[in-house]
Parts: C-alpha cells; sequence; structure tokens
C-alpha cells in the first residue's frame, strides 16, 4: 500500500522521544505546501510534549515531501501513500501505526493552539467516561485573518 520513512516497531530503537506516547497527533496531507508547515510547528510547540506526530502523506507531488524531510524532531513519523487514497483511507491507514492512548486530529492547513493537547489530555484523563473531545476553531483566510468563529 505505502512505504515508510521508519521501521515503526522498532521507535525505540530509532531514538523516539517514546515508544508508547500518550498522544498520536494525526495529519493526512494530500499536496499540503501552502500550509503544512504551519500546521506542523503548531503542533512541535505544544505545552504537553508526550506526543508523537504521525503524518501520512497521501502520494503528494508538491514539496510537501521537501517540507516533511526538513524535521528532524524524533516525535514526528511519515508513513508515505504511493498513491492518492483520500483522507479517509489515509487516516486508516495512520490509526493502524498510532501509538498513542489517545488520538488527536489535525488536518495540514489548521493551526493548534499551544494548550490544545494539554487542555484535551487533562480533560479525558479526569473524565474517562469521555471518548472524544473537540474545541472551539477560529477560520482565518490565507492571510491569517480571522473570517469566523464555530
Amino acid at each position: 500500500m505505502g512505504e515508510m520513512r521508519c521501521d515503526v516497531n522498532a521507535a525505540a530503537d530509532l531514538g523516539y522521544a517514546t515508544p508508547n506516547p500518550k498522544v498520536t497527533v494525526l495529519i493526512a496531507v494530500y499536496n499540503g505546501e501552502r500550509f503544512l508547515r504551519e500546521a506542523l510547528d503548531s503542533v512541535l510547540a505544544q505545552t504537553f510534549t508526550d506526543f508523537e506526530l504521525l503524518v501520512v502523506n497521501d502520494g503528494s507531488t508538491d514539496e510537501t515531501v521537501t517540507i516533511l524531510e526538513s524535521y528532524s524532531d524524533q516525535r514526528i513519523r511519515v508513513i508515505t501513500n504511493r498513491r492518492n487514497i483520500r483522507v479517509v483511507g489515509s487516516l486508516r491507514r495512520g490509526l493502524n501505526y498510532a501509538r498513542g492512548e489517545y488520538i488527536a486530529r489535525i488536518d495540514a492547513e489548521d493551526i493548534a493552539l499551544p494548550e490544545r493537547l494539554e487542555k484535551q489530555v487533562r480533560y479525558l484523563d479526569f473524565h474517562p467516561e469521555v471518548g472524544m473531545v473537540s474545541s472551539r476553531c477560529l477560520a482565518i483566510d490565507e492571510d491569517g485573518r480571522p473570517v469566523s468563529s464555530s
């Protein structure tokens, strides 16, 4: 189906921050060069640090691969699909490789506020009866100006 940039079964040997992170942050990306770096940087800047950032490159033909290869943070793992299988297929594939107790989703054009994971993990830890959390979002235009919130 696709190739891996790393052997997910040998995480500890490859120097990943933790072979069993609390959170897997899952991103599926197809030709996301325009906003991908901002999305990745926002995840890497989280105040909560016990996570892996699992990126499924869905057969991108733009500079997505170059952007992903420019990062050396050991929390990042990349799965590359040989062909585009669309977002749902890519997310399913990513879930098969996720090691986190919790899964956090972010799209390649999203920016996570720095305390997102910290607040969500704290809430889930204190409320084991809850299976999912979400948050409000602020929609911005291509220049970063707010256009709406939900």
